[in-house]
């Protein structure tokens, strides 16, 4: 019998992606975009998968709003995370490590629709993610948000909105209702696990595609082994 709930052959490959975000804003249709990263793993393994005072006293950032963007406990966050990955239409995952498997096991999560969660950050070096960039200014959500907008007039001479209201699970909801008040059509949010949250409600509430960018604007900005390909 095979022991895993998810398979690195599921994995759906960049393009692919791509050109699935791309065909939700020519159609002007809802998408979220979620990632289970280290952070993501922990919160959502609350009392489900591993019990709260284990995480405590194994995870170093456990008690570090700062790193993904809560402390734990958080099962309010955890029940929110959850609920975002089940509505997702793509979720990044990592399908080589223990954590993610419980997950997907113990929360009977669908597997058809996953991805690799580092894969976020190669977009940028994506020519056609840069061109869907251009083609649609993305809204830019999170602490990086106001470098990489001017990196983006920089760099490709296009405009984009960007939003920094965001550092910890307690800024989620009023980073929402800001959002909300700003037209745009998609967004792409560096949040930590709180983007989950964001990118599931701009999904079903508002009707928006939403990314979860998590540290790619990080890596172009601040690593040379990076770049922001040119179309």
């Amino acid at each position: 019998m095979d022991p895993y709930a998810i398979l690195r052959e599921k994995y759906w490959p960049e393009e692919q992606i791509i050109k699935t975000i791309r065909a939700s804003l020519e159609k002007n249709k809802p998408l979220s975009m979620v990632r289970i990263g280290d952070g993501e793993c922990y919160v959502l393994a609350q009392e489900k998968v591993l019990p709260v005072e284990w995480i405590k006293r194994k995870i170093y950032w456990a008690n570090d709003p700062l790193y993904c963007g809560t402390t734990i406990p958080n099962l309010a966050a955890r029940d929110r995370c959850l609920k975002a990955v089940r509505n997702a239409d793509l979720v990044g995952v990592f399908v080589n490590e223990e954590v993610p498997q419980a997950i997907f096991k113990t929360y009977q999560l669908k597997t058809n629709n996953i991805f690799y969660a580092f894969m976020n950050v190669g977009l940028p070096m994506s020519k056609n993610f840069v061109q869907l960039m251009i083609d649609y200014p993305p809204l830019l959500v999170g602490r990086p948000a106001e470098s990489f907008a001017q990196f983006l007039d920089e760099q490709l001479g296009i405009k984009v909105r960007w939003l920094n209201a965001i550092e910890s699970y307690d800024d989620v909801d009023s980073c929402i209702k800001t959002m909300a008040q700003i037209p745009h059509r998609w967004s792409l949010i560096s949040a930590g696990i709180n983007a989950l949250i964001i990118a599931d409600e701009m999904s079903v509430k508002y009707g928006k595609v939403a990314i979860d960018f998590g540290h790619a604007p990080d890596m172009v900005l601040n690593n040379q082994q990076y770049y922001l390909a040119k179309p």
